[in-house]
């Protein structure tokens, strides 16, 4: 190599998918580990904004705080950081992100338009730290839900969604042609993370309907075997872990662990495909944290206190 050649530059998302791809082999990609309410905290977020990441910044720091042993969510820029009053330590090392923005672009000749720029989408790495390497920052304390907390919060989001459920017979999935969820009754699960994680998973399904984010990956699919299918598990999947990281609910990956090979296939012939699955999980969850927030804020006090009461009641 020429000592006057510069390094290639670094391809951001060709690395997440390789440590992607590596951990599906090893069975340890961040939605098919299991936690405990508060085990995880929150979805990765930035303390000065106080906005969670998303899309694939949210693999992309659950996978550098896996590697680097960090349990604190929250990642910052070094100047964020400074701008509050914290200091990133000597020596510490950032993890990077991605960031889309507009700018002005050119014309098919090669000339800015003064009068009539194009506005194209510049992509951006960032480099952020997290929490665990900056001085100065306060602690952040998760505290493990009640179970009835977990219960309360599960119910509300499958009450809220506007989703048909239907409960009976052994096996739980979204049927596209009567744009219903169907669950096994709830005695069926050996216990309310089960449960609330089957339900999250099918309702992730469910948004992708015609009437909703109508998502290609649901709609092309049309059985088992073909391309689409597990396209749309990997966002299915990838949607439940981060629904239930930010809700608090205990996370159970047991029961939807079937596609691995067909996930590291996808990802092997296309780096920007687990990108997509991110982007399209993190939609899904928004438009159900949305119904949930629409539906939650009118209730009044005695409605909230009776809802607290009968998720009380589910674990007696």
């Amino acid at each position: 190599m020429n000592p006057n050649d510069k390094p290639p530059p670094r391809d951001f998302r060709q690395e997440v998918t390789n440590d992607i791809i590596r951990l599906l082999e090893e069975r340890t990609a961040p939605w098919q580990k299991p936690w405990e309410s508060g085990q995880a905290g929150r979805i990765p977020y930035n303390p000065t904004t106080d906005k969670p990441y998303r899309g694939g910044n949210v693999l992309a720091l659950m996978i550098a705080g896996m590697r680097k042993g960090y349990s604190d969510p929250r990642w910052m820029t070094y100047k964020q950081a400074a701008e509050h009053g914290w200091q990133v330590r000597k020596g510490e090392k950032a993890s990077q992100i991605e960031f889309w923005e507009t700018g002005r672009g050119k014309d098919d000749e090669g000339e800015s338009d003064a009068d009539k720029p194009r506005a194209r989408m510049i992509h951006r790495v960032y480099s952020v730290f997290n929490a665990q390497q900056i001085d100065g920052l306060p602690p952040v304390e998760v505290k493990p839900r009640e179970k009835w907390e977990v219960c309360d919060a599960g119910e509300k989001i499958l009450n809220h969604s506007g989703a048909e459920i239907r409960y009976g017979g052994d096996r739980a999935f979204y049927r596209k042609d009567t744009d219903h969820v169907q669950l096994p009754e709830r005695e069926a699960f050996a216990d309310a993370p089960g449960f609330y994680g089957t339900a999250i998973h099918e309702l992730i399904h469910w948004t992708g309907g015609e009437k909703r984010l109508k998502r290609p990956t649901l709609i092309d699919s049309k059985s088992f075997g073909d391309d689409a299918y597990p396209k749309e598990e990997l966002r299915a999947e990838i949607g439940s872990m981060m629904l239930a990281a930010e809700q608090g609910i205990p996370h159970d990956p047991s029961q939807h662990a079937a596609y691995v090979q067909s996930w590291i296939k996808a990802l092997k012939n296309d780096k920007n495909e687990i990108f997509r699955a991110a982007a399209d999980a993190s939609k899904a969850c928004d438009y159900l944290l949305e119904r949930e927030r629409e539906k939650s804020e009118p209730a009044t006090h005695a409605e909230r206190i009776s809802g607290e009461a009968q998720a009380r009641r589910r674990y007696r």
